[in-house]
């Protein structure tokens, strides 16, 4: 009887507790799952995997988000819902529209900084059709999209704006200089900085600033 109890002890010693999942909150739950889903892409992703990062049981993540697809999506949505908050406070309409421009460039250099998950994302979904990244565009790409087009027009309307459409802009912003961030290994090879602009071993911010004056030199240059 000693003996079965020992060897009863040793198969469920690192099992996840069936009440465990109740102590994780579901910000922690979908950070956790979006991290895998940008790290790994959705086919080698599994919630098996997830629930033993959290420690949780595998099939407390079937109760609560159900299918895999219905987990992308949460976890899709509540990260980048929590990413856009800082870059949509540009589209302040008590501020002229070139103002709201330059600052949404600052932003969305900065915003570059610390979303290079939403980047390696961005590139894994945007190589081939699929559910997800119609999912991403018609959600999040294109509402934004939209919002810049317009602010494009308003401010091309009265200044010397070289003309660019929005989805360049966005592919210039989020695989141009996100991608500079997210692939920091192999920038951080290429040669030092210059001296010149800022100094001499630029913070990311000082980095992220050169690229936004350099993109609005562009965007204003007659």
């Amino acid at each position: 009887m000693t003996g079965h109890l020992t060897r009863r002890r040793e198969r469920t010693r690192g099992r996840p507790r069936a009440d465990a999942g109740e102590s994780v909150d579901e910000a922690s739950l979908l950070r956790t799952a979006f991290a895998m889903f940008a790290t790994h892409g959705y086919g080698a992703a599994t919630m098996r995997a997830m629930a033993r990062e959290l420690g949780v049981s595998h099939n407390l993540l079937n109760v609560r988000f159900g299918k895999k697809s219905q987990l992308w999506k949460a976890s899709v949505d509540w990260r980048l819902k929590e990413a856009a908050r800082e870059v949509e406070l540009a589209f302040d309409p008590s501020h002229p529209p070139e103002e709201q421009l330059r600052d949404l460039i600052h932003r969305f250099c900065r915003w570059a900084i610390i979303n290079s998950d939403i980047v390696a994302m961005s590139h894994l979904e945007g190589r081939e059709p699929s559910w997800r990244l119609d999912y991403m565009t018609e959600s999040f790409t294109l509402p934004f999209q939209r919002r810049l087009q317009d602010l494009l027009e308003q401010v091309g309307s009265g200044t010397a704006l070289r003309p660019i459409d929005s989805g360049a802009l966005l592919a210039l912003l989020v695989h141009g200089v996100g991608s500079y961030f997210a692939l920091a290994p192999m920038h951080d090879r290429l040669l030092p900085d210059l001296p010149g602009d800022g100094a001499a071993n630029p913070s990311p911010e000082d980095r992220a600033d050169a690229m936004a004056r350099f993109l609005l030199a562009g965007l204003f240059s007659a």
